[in-house]
């Protein structure tokens, strides 16, 4: 049985995580922890109990059947509600509709979060709305997305839709001493990227040989890629390298470009 962890608050953006959560908690039978982290100098505890209670029937009501247990914590953002979750199989959060860089559990960045978490971090944008479109995967030079890759697998097999695997590419940038980038043509760098983005997919394909992959091999900067290929999706994934703070080139310092403009739902995976 899948475990998935709902931070939880009461605000927009967490009521909007919770319908995703109901359901994807209806689709695979899913256990459900609602956690909302408190502090006891400022948190009205009645109050909080009340929003908890009134979430799990929420919940219910959305997912008949499914397991919910509720948990209220005394503690910092965002120690408090990974200790709780860390044996989930999955973490979810919301973010605010005007203020995406920040979740909707007490302003922390979902970068800073997503890179301290044990596992899969989704982040639900406020407002969104149930669509039929492909999961979409960036796929990195490096193993930092075999990870998210395989999530991203997953998630289209269990949903019955196509996988789309996002890979960007440019030109190296020439050295003066006379590298081979100055020797490359843009013909041998994309069809370089293209072997890449290929070995990739036959890794897929060969864990899960009932997905359909589409592939994209993008002449752009990753986020970039990444957005322009999200537009009619369900969901994007996004790898990341375990190294305390967010690396790679799909998850960088150019975070905020894409959690700032994505309009679907975002996980993040790390790649242990």
């Amino acid at each position: 049985m899948t475990h998935i962890a709902l931070g939880y608050d009461g605000s927009p953006g967490a009521r909007t995580a919770l319908d995703w959560v109901a359901v994807r908690a209806a689709r695979e039978n899913a256990r459900v922890d609602l956690i909302t982290v408190t502090n006891m100098v400022t948190s009205n505890y009645e109050n909080t109990e009340r929003e908890l209670a009134r979430a799990e029937r929420l919940l219910l009501d959305l997912a008949p059947g499914v397991h919910v247990e509720s948990h209220r914590i005394d503690g910092t953002m965002p120690n408090a509600l990974l200790k709780d979750a860390r044996t989930s199989d999955l973490l979810v959060i919301g973010l605010h509709q005007q203020r995406p860089l920040r979740n909707a559990l007490k302003g922390w960045m979902p970068q800073r979060l997503s890179a301290r978490a044990h596992g899969p971090v989704a982040l639900i944008p406020e407002g969104w709305s149930l669509v039929d479109g492909p999961v979409v995967v960036g796929v990195d030079d490096d193993p930092s997305s075999d990870e998210a890759l395989m999530f991203a697998a997953a998630e289209a097999q269990s949903t019955h839709t196509t996988l789309r695997m996002v890979h960007a590419w440019s030109m190296p940038v020439p050295r003066l001493e006379g590298s081979s980038a100055l020797l490359a043509s843009p013909l041998q760098v994309k069809e370089n990227h293209r072997r890449i983005l290929r070995e990739a997919m036959h890794r897929v394909q060969e864990a899960y040989p009932t997905v359909t992959i589409e592939e994209a091999l993008v002449n752009d900067n990753p986020p970039a890629a990444l957005l322009h290929r999200s537009t009619d999706a369900s969901i994007a994934v996004i790898g990341t390298h375990r190294r305390g703070v967010m690396a790679g080139g799909f998850f960088g310092s150019v975070a905020q470009d894409i959690l700032g403009q994505i309009g679907c739902p975002v996980a993040i995976v790390p790649n242990d």
